[in-house]
């Protein structure tokens, strides 16, 4: 019998929202790729540690959209992940 290849997470998996905050984070800002840290807190409460932009309206605009991730990310799975300087 001939085995299917083709690997699609069913529509139920697991989902490791870390991996998926840290991918956009990377795929809308290029340079944190290399420089990102993750700390998870007693809490529960997960930091994403990143050297941010210069400019300030590059930092905001990091944090705006990155927020957005985060916030889809919590109502969707419950992590709560948060976007510092590192």
């Amino acid at each position: 019998m001939k085995r299917s290849t083709n690997r699609r997470k069913a529509p139920n998996a697991a989902r490791d929202p870390v991996s998926e905050y840290i991918a956009v984070l990377h795929e809308v800002y290029p340079p944190s790729r290399g420089a990102t840290g993750v700390v998870v807190r007693p809490d529960r409460r997960v930091m994403v540690n990143v050297p941010l932009p210069r400019r300030a309206h590059d930092r905001i605009r990091l944090f705006a959209q990155m927020a957005e991730v985060g916030t889809r990310l919590l109502l969707e799975t419950g992590e709560f992940i948060i976007l510092s300087e590192g």
